[in-house]
Formats: C-alpha cells, structure tokens, sequence
C-alpha cells in the first residue's frame, strides 16, 4: 500500500470507519505511515503558526508526544484496565488520525483548527483504544484522557517551579 493509501485509511479513521480502524490496528507496515502522518502535523503546525525554526523541532515535539501519549494509553489500558492488547495495534491508527491536525497549516488561523482538530483525534482514539485493548467504551475514555492528565499536573508542577524560583530570583 502506498502512502497516499494511508492517507486515505487515515480519512476514513477521522470518519470513525471501525472497519478501518481495525484494519490499521493489524496491519504490519502502517507504523511508518502513521509516525509520517504525525512528523508531517508538526510541520504543518510550525508554517501555520509562522515559525521557520519549528519546521525542524516541530515534528520532533509532536513524535515525542504521541509517542508518550501512546505509551500511557497503552500502559493505563493493560495496567489497571483489564485490556489486552498491541502497543503498535494502537498507535496505528491513531497516528494516522493525526493527519486531521494538518489544518494547521494555514497562517495564524491554523494554530485554533489544529487545536480543535486535535481533540477530535481523541474520538478515534477512544474507539481505536475500545477495539485494540477489547475494553468497554467508559475505560476507552479513561484510558484515552489518562494521559492529558498527566501532562496537566506536569504542566502544573513545572508552573509552580517557574513561579517559584521567579519569585525567588527575580526579587
């Protein structure tokens, strides 16, 4: 299957097709079409938000964030879920649904799309974390929104580090 392939079964995941997303979960050679489908947002994003540097640090960001996203999915839905499942068999299609984010890259306006776009990811991850680690829709959600948890409170953390040694050294 060709690249534009992928993109065409990444359509058809941002549709919600659970055929599809079953499909991708199995299929062998689509992680690399998925990690390029998600180094290409970060891309996307860097043009859309007008930063020349972010074209290089952009796709590297977001290949680290999915994959952490990807790996707390994983970790939350076998760990204390009860489900069984493939790493790969969720990042799959997942990252394929990434390619929504590409609406990013329209100047200044893309960086809000990009958001919205993002959290639609979100609704083919629960749908592809239900089928992939065979757990009821409720731990699909848990297990998706598990890792934006986490990055809130590590955002906090670091915040309040912030905060605090501005508030010493900057006195």
């Amino acid at each position: 299957m060709s690249f534009t392939d992928y993109l065409k079964k990444a359509l058809e995941i941002v549709k919600l097709n659970k055929e599809v997303i079953g499909e991708m979960a199995v299929d062998e050679k689509a992680l690399g079409p998925a990690v390029g489908v998600v180094a290409i947002s970060g891309v996307c994003w860097a043009i859309g938000a007008l930063q020349p540097l972010g074209i290089i640090y952009g796709p590297i960001i977001r290949l680290i964030g999915f994959f952490i996203f990807t790996g707390i999915v994983h970790f939350v839905a076998v760990t204390f879920l009860g489900g069984e499942g493939d790493f790969k068999g969720f990042m799959n299609p997942v990252g394929l649904a990434v390619m929504v984010t590409w609406v990013s890259i329209i100047p200044l306006l893309g960086v809000v799309f990009g958001v919205l776009a993002g959290l639609w990811v979100l609704v083919p991850a629960v749908l592809t974390a239900e089928h992939v680690y065979k757990i009821d829709r409720g731990k699909a959600v848990i297990a998706v929104v598990a890792p934006i948890v986490v990055f809130m409170i590590l955002g906090g953390i670091f915040a309040l580090i912030g905060l605090s040694m501005w508030a010493v050294l900057g006195n």
